[in-house]
């Protein structure tokens, strides 16, 4: 709403109100360990509010997004693209959209996009899915880091259900967690319960005492 009572078209200026909004309100930007340019890629989550939570249209508002989200505009364009033509093409499209080279950081942002969707509601997990294993098997030479990415999706969902109370012991998490790492073919790399916790407590702001349940191995009982 400030960007157009305001008339803002500038990025920069966005990620600066977008970084003291968060810091005012005790908001975490959707993230891992890094925070690297946290908040440009964070400019993913604007985007996709305004665009399919608020309804503002790209045709309407044309100009506030090719000002301000033109990264994210390619981004989502690129992934749609990808699971439209299921992954046939793919380094092709990466090269036309990055100066006709095969760029890691511009292909995790086009994760990224995908990821912040699903995390928000407008994408399915069924999507997510299919983007991360077309891109592991597209580019080996970056399946390390595609690997990693997969851990912080499946990190995100067990953390989100333990946080929402979904998930409220350890063997409903361990179960939730072999479901999802057979999923993506990763039961020798599934992510780390410190990993959980963390993204947990400190991203998602979910109670303490509740999180370390999911954790326990022993189960406290209290007398009346």
């Amino acid at each position: 709403s400030i960007i157009l009572s305001k008339k803002i078209f500038s990025r920069k200026i966005v990620i600066s109100l977008l970084r003291k909004y968060y810091k005012e309100n005790n908001i975490e930007p959707i993230r891992g360990r890094t925070k690297i340019h946290i908040f440009d890629k964070e400019m993913a989550t604007l985007y996709l509010i305004g665009k399919h939570g608020l309804g503002l249209t790209v045709n309407e508002y044309r100009k506030y997004y090719e000002a301000i989200f033109y990264k994210e505009l390619i981004y989502e364009k690129i992934y749609k693209k990808i699971l439209e033509e299921d992954g046939e093409n793919i380094r092709e499209l990466i090269k036309r959209y990055y100066d006709g080279k095969i760029d890691e950081n511009f292909i995790f942002r086009v994760i990224r996009i995908a990821f912040t969707a699903t995390l928000l509601g407008f994408e399915t997990d069924e999507n997510m899915t299919r983007l991360l294993n077309i891109l592991h098997k597209s580019f080996k030479e970056i399946s390390k880091r595609i690997m990693t990415f997969i851990k912080l999706y499946i990190t995100y969902r067990i953390a989100e259900k333990i946080v929402m109370g979904e998930i409220s012991s350890r063997i409903e998490k361990e179960a939730y967690k072999h479901s999802l790492c057979v999923k993506f073919n990763i039961l020798k790399s599934a992510p780390s319960d410190k990993l959980i916790k963390m993204i947990a407590i400190d991203v998602l702001k979910g109670e303490e005492y509740m999180v370390n349940r999911a954790f326990k191995t022993k189960i406290d009982y209290q007398e009346d």
